[in-house]
């Protein structure tokens, strides 16, 4: 009996180690889950708009003189242009400032001349005047163009309004300001062509309506007068 009892015991202690008695081991706690946080939208960003690569630019303008010596004056003259008339001349005006300024033709001083062959056709010094003859207002790091004319004619010894115009051929224009950076272009000049002749119609007879002739009513026939009565 106690050998039964002592396997009995034997056998219920190692069931007891096997199976860790009678304790039921512990549940692993689980992680509840999260939620995720909901994403922020993302916003596209517009394109921004491209137009033939222009650029709005606020030009900045000021009544300050401009000192003629910082100035650059570039000539250009259209091609296509006659004599026996204006000619039409830009100016590509340009400053050295950091400031805005604006260029009068008092302040400029600006001396032109026109020549052919080196043989000078106008000069501003003769004529005392200049091809500027408006203010232009010029911002720093940027140009201006100002349109002038030429009146077409030779300055001559005094620049009278008689001086003939230039002939057709080809021309250097010179200009600069006082003390500034000169420009030199060159140029021609076509021939204009002479206007069209009109001749004037000759002058017609209008024809003497003949009295004989039919259809023209005769002069009337005056009455002869009263025989004077005997005295």
């Amino acid at each position: 009996m106690l050998l039964l009892a002592l396997v009995i015991a034997l056998a219920w202690g190692i069931l007891q180690l096997t199976t860790g008695g009678d304790d039921k081991p512990e549940a692993t706690p689980t992680k509840a889950p999260t939620k995720a946080a909901p994403a922020t939208p993302t916003v596209p960003t517009a394109p921004v708009p491209k137009v033939n690569g222009l650029v709005d630019v606020a030009l900045v303008r000021a009544n300050r003189p401009c000192d003629p010596v910082k100035i650059r004056v570039t000539p250009t003259v259209r091609p296509g242009q006659l004599n026996k008339g204006p000619v039409d001349v830009g100016l590509v005006v340009s400053s050295t400032e950091e400031q805005a300024c604006t260029l009068t033709p008092e302040d400029a001083d600006a001396i032109a001349v026109i020549s052919a062959n080196g043989t000078a056709i106008w000069d501003s010094t003769v004529c005392k005047t200049s091809l500027l003859t408006a203010p232009v207002a010029i911002s720093p790091q940027w140009a201006t163009l100002a349109t002038v004319q030429w009146s077409g004619r030779g300055s001559g010894a005094q620049c009278s309004a008689s001086e003939g115009f230039a002939t057709p051929g080809k021309y250097t224009l010179q200009i600069g300001t006082l003390g500034g950076e000169p420009g030199k272009t060159t140029f021609t000049l076509d021939a204009r062509p002479a206007p069209p002749k009109v001749e004037a119609p000759a002058p017609t007879a209008e024809p003497v309506p003949d009295p004989a002739s039919p259809g023209v009513p005769a002069a009337p026939a005056v009455p002869a007068a009263p025989p004077a009565p005997a005295g």
